[in-house]
């Protein structure tokens, strides 16, 4: 094995074998780590490598490394520096870009805002500056087409072909960004269709060519030239363009190490993972530690037969799409110990790490805050393949739905398939599920099924337990049509509605799902406990109903005592007293004695989950200097934070509070399920956005010193067929938007309004 440095002060002509003698570029390492054909480390010193194309791994690169030196910053950027501007009238700077389309460029590595109308509103980022959709005429296609009122532009404003609009869904599940490709009346026609269909519950906002809000910039794709309104203290430095492409593109190695980079400045021309910062093929035996992901497209997508691949220890901020996305045919990878923080910024119909026919993999200890659809999402949209049996545990999960309705922090699909592999959900932390709906015209507050874990469409077979969920928009759990759950011991608080809600899909029983030994808050005017559709009432039993307003308390739209009597709910008791050992600070834990623990409930896992890496600290190695042989080991020292590229959020989204706890070392195994890890000292933050009426503000759980552990069930026995299933063509590549595939074949079974409802009168 052989250590090879680069330095961005290097040069490819040196040896690379030693800091004094390095390369200058990513391509000249590999290309020298090829000739030693062993399981060789390139060590990067710290600052920028650009790359304008991806570096590519392949077979001939297995066993290899690449790795940031500790105590420095290496950045792998796939922007191009924008130099010679030239200040013009109005506040408006202009240089020249050699790249063919820019999408995104950065000041000092802050996210600045496309040139648009109505302008961002930093104030309030979520509901401000959009206008709203019209009625289309008769004869106009919605997927295609969206009206508009004239009067909402002022002169100069008016929207014109060719440029772009970013419009959220008649339903409310999805945005695009979509071109106009001609205008009829007040008719905008884009050159292609949209996700779901628009219309005048659709919110939107339009490109322009030049820049009128300090901060906007634009790109004119036919002189090549960057127009931005600079900020007064502006000097021409410090800015990136960026365009669509991947950095690294693992295809086909094993044993592939990247660890300690920094990755920034790509994004993305759709939320489809069709590039990453880091994207695989069919690798296994990779690893992705202690890396910082930065205004990327998407952090890291997973295709083909990748299998065994272990995602860990990564901080993600202001991530265009998914951080982590998992395509068909992956399976058994592991994805733990994650902070990710205001991802899918651009791109809101994706899960923050997101699986589709995706089976047998861990995600835990991962920390998601800040998102505007789904936290951890699972969709099975094609029976045929090989979904689920998946474990989610110990994940926390706030602020989730902040821009969408009928949502989930943690979400799994089936296509009508109750036959898929079933998940187990545990010991997560939800608070804060927000849910954001529209109407015609603007927001409407109201219950649209944003639950913390929410089984949609006859997603079935799964464990659900020991989970805390706080202040959600309609439910704590959600099960849509599914059959078959087993639901217990979760603790649900201050949920908006219900408990726990079974709903039925028409032509579809719902049998099975067994709901026992939870300890579910009554809401103040008495329905929020379970709502059932269940043909099986004695399925539901021997939980504990905490109803501290002394409402009258209602199972299935019918007294407790009622249920009981047509033979649901028995052994199931009412209480004032939450028994918890310290509400105020946030730790719901159950007391010695409290009716809770005398019910069989276990207490959550407070303390245990999410993860335990600080933000924006790589932890890797710091390789010794070796001799010419270059046949020394590097020797392992004390980690020391790198000065880390960690901008300020852009204006467009509301900046938070980044997640900071103490480092730990990286955890490559999954961690074994009879053992807690140590608590974190510092929780995320629990500010809601400002301005959203529909989002609940919750204070944030703070730790108590000591913790008691919970005791672990037992562990459903995990299938036993582990191998991959390769899906030819399945990613999620190649530009077509294959949400919208699938929406045209399953749009009738995810309208909720099609789903039957009935209560036990």
């Amino acid at each position: 094995m052989a250590n090879f440095y680069v330095s961005s002060t290097g040069n490819d002509n040196n040896s690379g074998l030693d800091a004094s003698s390095a390369f200058a570029t990513l391509e000249r390492a590999q290309e020298a780590m090829r000739q030693s054909a062993g399981a060789d480390t390139a060590y990067l010193a710290g600052g920028t490598y650009h790359l304008d194309a991806p570096l590519h791994l392949t077979s001939a690169d297995s066993g290899s490394s690449f790795v940031g030196m500790a105590g420095q910053d290496a950045v792998v950027s796939g922007g191009t520096p924008v130099t010679g501007w030239t200040q013009g009238a109005n506040g408006i700077w202009s240089a020249h870009v050699d790249d063919a389309q820019v999408l995104q460029l950065t000041v000092n590595g802050v996210q600045q805002v496309q040139s648009r109308f109505p302008a961002a509103d930093p104030s309030d980022p979520i509901r401000g500056g959009w206008l709203w959709g019209q009625d289309l005429p008769s004869g106009s296609d919605p997927s295609k087409s969206l009206a508009f009122n004239p009067s909402d532009f002022p002169a100069g404003h008016a929207p014109q072909v060719g440029e772009t609009v970013t419009v959220f869904s008649e339903n409310g599940y999805a945005n695009d960004h979509l071109t106009i490709a001609s205008i009829k009346g007040n008719v905008m026609t884009f050159t292609t269709e949209a996700n779901y269909d628009l219309g005048p519950a659709s919110r939107f906002y339009v490109s322009e060519k030049t820049p009128d809000s300090v901060g906007e910039w634009s790109f004119d794709s036919q002189t090549h030239t960057v127009l931005f309104k600079a900020p007064a203290d502006f000097t021409g430095e410090g800015a990136v363009a960026s365009s669509d492409h991947s950095l690294f593109v693992v295809d086909g190695a094993k044993d592939v190490s990247i660890k300690g980079l920094t990755f920034t400045d790509t994004a993305a021309v759709a939320g489809d993972p069709a590039t990453a910062a880091i994207e695989v093929h069919d690798a296994t035996g990779l690893t992705v530690e202690s890396n910082h992901f930065v205004n990327v497209g998407v952090g890291v997508v997973l295709h083909g037969d990748s299998s065994g691949n272990l995602i860990s220890n990564n901080n993600f901020e202001h991530i265009w799409s998914s951080a982590i996305a998992l395509t068909p045919g992956t399976s058994g990878n592991q994805i733990s110990n994650n902070v990710i923080d205001h991802s899918n910024e651009a791109f809101v119909q994706f899960g923050s790490i997101d699986m589709q026919e995706s089976a047998h993999n861990q995600i835990d200890h991962n920390t998601i805050t800040n998102v505007p659809r789904f936290g951890i999402s699972e969709v099975n949209y094609d029976p045929n393949l090989v979904s689920g049996g998946n474990v989610i545990e110990y994940n926390d999960i706030r602020h989730s739905g902040q821009q969408t309705p009928d949502v989930g922090a943690i979400y799994l699909f089936s296509h009508e398939d109750p036959g898929a592999l079933g998940d187990t959900i545990r010991y997560n932390h939800i608070v804060d599920t927000g849910g954001l709906n529209t109407h015609d015209g603007g927001f409407v507050a109201g219950n649209d099924m944003s639950s913390g874990i929410y089984l949609d469409n006859l997603a079935s077979n799964a464990q659900i337990y020991g989970n805390f969920v706080q202040g959600t928009a309609f439910s704590g759990i959600l099960i849509h049509g599914g059959s078959n759950n087993a639901i217990h011991d979760n603790t649900l608080l201050d949920n908006a509605k219900y408990g726990i809600a079974t709903i039925g899909v028409d032509g579809y029983t719902i049998t099975g799902n067994e709901t026992y030994e939870n300890f579910i808050q009554v809401s103040k005017d008495g329905s929020n406990t379970i709502d059932t559709d269940q043909t099986n009432p004695g399925l539901i039993h021997n939980n504990v109903y905490y109803n501290p307003d002394g409402a009258e308390l209602t199972v299935a739209d019918v007294s407790l005592a009622s249920f009981q009597q047509r033979g649901g709910d028995t052994g199931s008791v009412e209480t004032t007293q939450g028994g918890f050992v310290d509400a105020a600070h946030g730790d719901y834990s159950f007391t010695a004695g409290s009716v809770a623990q005398s019910h069989g409930i276990e207490s959550a896992a407070f303390g245990s989950s999410g993860a335990t890496i600080a933000a924006s600290e790589p932890v890797v190695d710091t390789p010794v200097t070796t001799p010419a042989t270059g046949e020394t080991p590097p020797a392992t020292v004390d980690p020391t934070p790198p000065v880390a590229v960690d901008p300020a959020p852009p204006v467009t989204v509301e900046p938070t509070t980044p997640v900071a706890v103490d480092p730990t070392p990286p955890v490559a195994e999954t961690p074994p399920v009879t053992t807690e890890p140590a608590p974190s000292t510092v929780e995320p933050p629990a500010t809601s956005p400002t301005g959203s009426p529909d989002v609940i503000s919750i204070p944030a759980v703070v730790t108590p010193p000591t913790v008691p552990t919970p005791v672990v069930p037992s562990v459903p026995a995990t299938p036993s067929d582990l191998g991959s299933h390769h899906v030819s063509g399945g990613d999620h590549g190649g530009g077509s938007h294959w949400l919208h595939d699938v929406q045209v074949r399953i749009q009738d079974t995810i309208d909720h309004h099609q789903s039957s409802h009935w209560h036990w009168h």
